[in-house]
């Protein structure tokens, strides 16, 4: 996550569920793995429905930015991102990513420190699960994206995954911390900024061997208008 005019310490007990500084040298590694690839497939196909590419040099905040994973694939849109994450070794190794038209800096996404109405675009990918205060969050995200005409993309953890469910239930796992969302719980979240457009992806077959099935499951969640994917996808515009 990255944004001008911050860098102060903060307290990330009262800002963040969970420690990412003790994980940042080896989050990346889930993209690799093929199970990890498949989710960021899928859902990437999932966020292209939602926010059309810019030919205009669109401003995008990306708020919990982590790595700088997703702010390459906001750039690859042509969007001028700004990352901020509350996570110090976070947002260095995004730096060190060098990713064209990207910058990164530190900020509680509950304090944004940006004006009104400072971006076309405000995204949060799979980063409101670990926020302390998701409504404070979304608030945030909301007073920050112009209007009319701008744009809040959102990407949460399905409540209602069997898998984000045993992720849950895993002492040691990162996803204990988390506040999960069902579908209505995100268009409970996104009320008060306008009528969401929700999607569920990530439909991936528990056992390994299986996840070159999951395109095919995908199609066919989508047909059966099934909820439970991993994944939930919101677009509400301004």
């Amino acid at each position: 996550m990255h944004s001008a005019n911050v860098c102060h310490p903060m307290d990330r007990s009262s800002a963040s569920r969970f420690d990412f500084n003790r994980i940042a040298h080896r989050y990346d590694a889930w993209y690799r793995a093929p199970r990890g690839a498949m989710y960021d497939r899928l859902e990437k196909a999932t966020i292209d429905k939602l926010l059309p590419p810019t030919s205009q040099g669109g401003k995008l905040l990306e708020v919990g930015c982590g790595t700088g994973h997703w702010s390459e694939y906001f750039a690859g849109k042509g969007y001028a991102v700004t990352g901020v994450d509350i996570s110090e070794r976070m947002i260095a190794i995004a730096r060190q990513r060098s990713i064209s038209g990207a910058t990164f800096d530190m900020a509680d996404a509950e304090k944004l420190p940006f004006p009104n109405g400072s971006f076309d675009a405000v995204a949060a990918i799979t980063a409101l699960e670990f926020t302390a205060d998701p409504v404070q969050a979304v608030s945030e995200m909301t007073r920050c994206v112009r209007k009319p005409g701008g744009m809040l993309i959102v990407g949460v953890l399905n409540r209602l995954s069997g898998c984000n469910q045993r992720r849950k239930r895993r002492a040691t796992s990162m996803h204990a911390s988390t506040t999960l969302f069902s579908p209505d719980d995100l268009r409970a979240l996104l009320d008060h900024a306008g009528t969401p457009t929700i999607l569920a992806a990530g439909f991936i077959p528990r056992w390994d061997f299986l996840v070159w099935l999951s395109p095919l499951l995908e199609r066919m969640g989508r047909l059966w208008g099934n909820e439970r994917g991993a994944f939930l996808a919101a677009k509400v515009t301004r």
